[in-house]
Parts: C-alpha cells; sequence; structure tokens
C-alpha cells in the first residue's frame, strides 16, 4: 500500500492542491483557526472549524482512493491553472499564519493568553482541605511541598475562602508575593474551586505591583486561624455556608460591633467601650448573603511585632468603599450598599486580567462573581457603571491605549457580551473615508433612553474632539446612530 502511494504521490498531491472545493474548505479552515486562536471559542466557531477539518480529511482520503485504485487516472488541470492554485493556497497560509502568530505573542489574542498559562499555570493537590482540621496554614503546607514559598509573604489585595458546615473548604482566592531566599522576586495567584476542580491552582510570577506593605502581611491570618474557634462560632449561625475575609491590618474606628480579641491560648475577650481606634490584623467570618448576622472579626493578640503595632495602616480600598466614596474607573456603586468593583488579577507587558466582585455591605465583603467579565479580551478597564441590578456596562481600553470596547451584562455581571453598535464612517477632504471613532464612553440615561458618545482615542484628530452619539431604547442591547458632536 505505501509503495501504491509513493508511486501516485504526485498525482495525489496535484488533485488535492487543484481540487476548488479543498480549497474553499481549507480557506474556512484557516479563518476558523485564527478565530480561536484570536478570540477563543464563539459564535459556534469551534464546531464550523471541527466540521471543516472533518471534510477536509474525507475528501483527502476519497482522492487518495480514486487515484491508488486508478491506474490510468489523470488531471486534467494545465500547468498554468496549477500554479494559480498553488498561488492561493500559499496566500490563504500565509495571510491567516500571520494573524495566528500575532494572536500567540505579545497579549494579542485568546491563544497568547493559552500559552502563558501553560507556562506559568500548575497544579497542586488539595489536600488539607478542612478549615476546623488545618485552618488555612493547610493551604500553603500544600503548596509549600512542590512549590517553596518565600518566608515572609504579602498579599496584593486580599484573601477569601468559603467553607461548608463540616469545614469542607469549597473555595478561596488570593495573589501574593514576596523573596525568595536568593532575594528573588516571587508571586503566586492562587484559586480554588471545589466544583470545577479538586486541585489547588497556581499562576506563577504574574504582576502583583509589589509593595511589601506591612499592612498586608499574610502571616497574621495563618496564626490567627490556627487560635479561632471557627466551628463554634459558625455553629451557632446554622446556615447553609459559610465564609472568611482578611484584608490585612484593619482601621475599624471606634466601632467595635463582633471585634474579638483572643491570645494564643483561645481566650477571648470582646471590646465593649474604647476611647481609641481598633486596630488589628482582623480576620473576619461571615454568612455569605445574609446580612442580618453580625460578622466575627477575630484579632489575635499575641507578643509578635505585628500584633503589638498601633499604627494606623495605610489608606485602602475597602475604607473608601465603605464609605461609598471611591469615584475610581474601576468601580461603580448602584446604591449605598451594593457595589461593583474589577479587580486586576495578573498583568504583563502592559494587558491586564481582570476579576469582577460585588458588595451588599457597602464595601466590608467583597465577592468575586465573575472571573473574566471581559471573555478573555486584555487590556485596562477604561470605566464600570450598573443602570440596575441586571444591566451594567464596562468598558476596557486596549493595550495600545488607542481603542475601546463596551461590554454590557444583563444578569447582575455574570456574564457579559461585547456591545455592537453600527460603525460611522466619515469623509475626508481629499475623498479618503475612516473610521475614527473607537473609544465608547460609559452609557447614560436621559428620559428612559439610553445615550452613548463614542470618541475617537488619544491617536484621532478628527475635526478635533468631534464624538459619535448613539442611543438605544432598550436597555444598551442595540445602538442606532444620532449624530456628531
Amino acid at each position: 500500500m505505501i509503495i501504491i502511494f509513493r508511486e501516485n504521490f504526485k498525482k495525489i498531491l496535484i488533485s488535492l492542491i487543484t481540487n476548488p472545493i479543498l480549497i474553499l474548505l481549507y480557506w474556512a479552515f484557516c479563518y476558523e483557526l485564527s478565530s480561536l486562536c484570536m478570540y477563543g471559542r464563539m459564535n459556534n466557531n469551534m464546531y464550523i472549524f471541527f466540521l471543516c477539518l472533518l471534510l477536509i480529511i474525507c475528501i483527502v482520503l476519497f482522492t487518495i482512493f480514486k487515484v491508488t485504485k486508478n491506474k490510468h487516472y489523470k488531471y486534467s488541470k494545465t500547468i498554468r491553472f496549477k500554479y494559480i492554485f498553488i498561488v492561493i493556497i500559499l496566500t490563504i497560509t500565509l495571510f491567516y499564519g500571520v494573524k495566528i502568530y500575532k494572536s500567540s505573542v505579545n497579549y494579542g489574542g485568546k491563544l497568547s493568553w493559552v500559552i502563558e498559562r501553560l507556562k506559568s499555570e500548575r497544579k497542586v493537590k488539595f489536600e488539607n482541605n478542612n478549615i476546623y482540621e488545618d485552618g488555612v496554614g493547610g493551604i500553603f503546607e500544600d503548596i509549600n511541598k512542590k512549590y517553596k514559598l518565600p518566608k515572609e509573604l504579602y498579599m496584593s489585595d486580599n484573601f477569601s475562602l468559603k467553607f461548608e458546615p463540616d469545614g469542607t473548604i469549597t473555595s478561596f482566592e488570593t495573589f501574593i508575593y514576596g523573596k525568595d531566599d536568593k532575594g528573588k522576586e516571587k508571586s503566586y495567584l492562587i484559586s480554588y474551586d471545589k466544583n470545577k476542580s479538586k486541585d489547588i491552582t497556581l499562576i506563577l510570577n504574574g504582576y502583583a505591583n509589589p509593595k511589601y506593605d506591612y499592612d498586608k502581611l499574610l502571616n497574621p491570618l495563618i496564626e490567627t486561624v490556627k487560635v479561632i474557634p471557627v466551628k463554634e462560632t459558625v455553629d451557632k449561625w446554622n446556615q447553609d455556608s459559610y465564609g472568611l475575609v482578611y484584608y490585612g491590618k484593619r482601621n475599624w474606628g471606634y466601632n467595635s460591633d463582633g471585634i474579638i480579641n483572643i491570645n494564643e491560648k483561645g481566650e477571648l475577650s470582646g471590646i465593649e467601650q474604647t476611647d481609641s481606634k481598633i486596630v488589628g490584623y482582623t480576620v473576619s467570618l461571615f454568612t455569605p448573603g445574609n446580612e442580618g448576622i453580625t460578622p466575627a472579626r477575630y484579632n489575635l493578640v499575641n507578643n509578635s511585632s505585628w500584633s503589638k503595632s498601633c499604627l494606623l495602616p495605610q489608606p485602602e480600598d475597602y475604607e473608601q468603599e465603605s464609605r461609598g466614596v471611591d469615584k475610581s474607573k474601576e468601580q461603580f456603586y448602584l446604591t449605598k450598599e451594593v457595589g461593583y468593583k474589577v479587580n486586576l488579577v495578573d498583568k504583563a507587558l502592559g494587558s491586564s486580567f481582570y476579576s469582577l466582585s460585588k458588595t451588599t455591605d457597602s464595601g466590608k465583603i467583597w465577592e468575586v462573581i465573575n472571573e473574566d467579565p471581559f471573555n478573555g479580551t486584555i487590556g485596562s478597564v477604561g470605566g464600570i457603571k450598573f443602570i440596575n441590578d441586571k444591566i451594567g456596562f464596562i468598558i476596557t481600553i486596549r493595550p495600545s491605549g488607542t481603542e475601546g470596547s463596551l461590554y454590557r451584562t444583563d444578569d447582575g455581571g455574570l456574564s457579559f457580551k461585547p456591545v455592537e453598535y453600527p460603525i460611522q464612517e466619515v469623509t475626508l477632504d481629499n475623498g479618503g473615508v475612516i473610521k475614527p471613532f473607537d473609544m465608547p464612553g460609559i452609557p447614560y440615561d436621559k428620559d428612559g433612553v439610553l445615550y452613548m458618545s463614542i470618541g475617537q482615542g488619544p491617536d484621532g484628530d478628527y475635526k478635533g474632539n468631534m464624538e459619535a452619539l448613539y442611543k438605544s431604547k432598550n436597555q444598551g442591547e442595540t445602538w442606532e446612530f444620532v449624530n456628531l458632536h
């Protein structure tokens, strides 16, 4: 069979490259492949990709069978046609090959993120998965078995964890960093979701914006959880699930609600009245979604330097959040209590990866509700706004900073889709046509109609700061052009 194939190889090859149906399928295959590499799975491109691949294989096998069985087989195309087909195939290959390459480097597409994940993502077997028996220190013990962690670790933001009434940990996440024995900086994005995997997921050496802030030490969390009566505390609440959150050193002001001092022997002491601000590395136990139960906020009192320190922590986001006054582009409060925040999860080469959190208690506790609101798309955040508890918008800006995209949710932030709108073209004095409006603004409501201005970005210079105005009568689901202004 192999000998027959070799004898007919030239006939088979020419028959294939001069088959117009095969070339058409090859074009569709390359198009869908480049789409997958750039955007990931969307609009059934995965199914079309595999359908094209299956049809190509069938045509190849059929051609091989036909040529090898027919000893007198002759191809009818002229030499000129053969070269035309070869040029077409090479053009398709080169064009989409370049697009695929661009999507694989410099965070230019989904493929680059997949490659980066393969390079930096690691799995660790989660054995110490009961908070009653292992505390949170067991998490880092499991990680340390496979990857040696720095002795002194700091958090980029916070540590949050959820567990069941029997103590089984169901999820947690944090972003920590530190320096190893050789003084080399290490960072670890750590996450776990029982419903998705039995293993802990680590993203190694992502961008942590290291500040080595003493207020963000991780060790107080581990030491405090060792001595606090977690089971006894949550058993009183009789709920289906419980949470633990740690922001590092916190300033509670004069509010002693839920504050409990505990020493290394596990002896408790509440705070009834105080003339000074309450400061400590607080570990809070709470019931997710139940605001009627006051969280138990434990401060460990021992002889460590961090416990003795009475210095007030530096102003943090959660302090601004609790007052509802943070007006940054990455945060929005729908009401005094309900707010949404876009969190930086990873960063490299000017590109960022975000998650979305929600608070229902004025920023005291934040819960991640969407691990990837941009559906794999990368860039910085240009703004966030919710018009009600279901409809919301987030603007992303590409790493170049010259254009942006608008994303919309209609389920309270659980999922987002890119907003599509008719692109407005303008004609220049020389007759050329351009599309300068590529930087969406946050939609705003006026008399029940949503309006959105789309600017030109920093690279646009069409008639100064001219913008395109759009409106939507169905809460941002579809948009129509209004005018230039």
